[in-house]
């Protein structure tokens, strides 16, 4: 009887560490906090301006989990999409006809943690992107932070250089 109490206590010491391996090795579920690549943007602007040969205009910069998506402006009133992921740049897009206004690169301002403050404030929802866009008044640059709530809906948290929350708006689309 002896024997097979400790066997017991065993199997449910194995499976517990077992369980505490696997949450450690693919987490405990959604997290509120996702690693944006935030802190390779401007490293990825310098190798647009490399590629394009001039200083870069963009419609829009947006950092994801996975990769940077960066909309250059080629003075036509189109848009090149560029990607940056894994560190390096991938060859741009076929022209695209553009809508907005577009920006300096040295208009962006804005700390590698911008986004962390969003994450704070909003524990239950899941941080997507941080984009950067001229669409505020009189072509502004505006920073925003794109959130999924617990419910599957996004909307954008718009933020200060320093993650500062100034705002909110709803965002359309599938």
């Amino acid at each position: 009887m002896k024997k097979r109490v400790l066997v017991v206590v065993a199997a449910l010491v194995s499976a517990a560490i077992v369980a505490i391996a696997l949450v450690s090795l693919f987490g405990g579920g959604e997290t509120s906090r996702t690693d944006l690549h935030v802190d390779e943007i401007d490293e990825a602007v310098a190798a647009v301006a490399a590629a394009s040969g001039r200083p870069p205009r963009f419609f829009e910069i947006n950092a994801t989990p996975e990769l940077i998506n960066l909309f250059l402006d080629d003075g036509n009133g189109n848009a090149i999409n560029f990607v940056w992921r894994n560190g390096k740049l991938d060859e741009g897009t076929e022209a695209a006809s553009a809508d907005g206004t577009s920006f300096d690169a040295s208009a962006m301002k804005f700390t590698d943690e911008v986004y962390a403050n969003v994450s704070r404030e909003l524990p239950g929802s899941l941080v997507r992107a941080f984009t950067i866009t001229a669409d505020g008044p009189g072509g502004q640059v505006l920073n925003r932070v794109v959130v999924q709530s617990e419910r599957g809906g996004q909307f954008g948290v718009l933020v200060g250089p320093r993650g500062k929350i100034l705002g909110s708006d709803p965002l359309t689309g599938p």
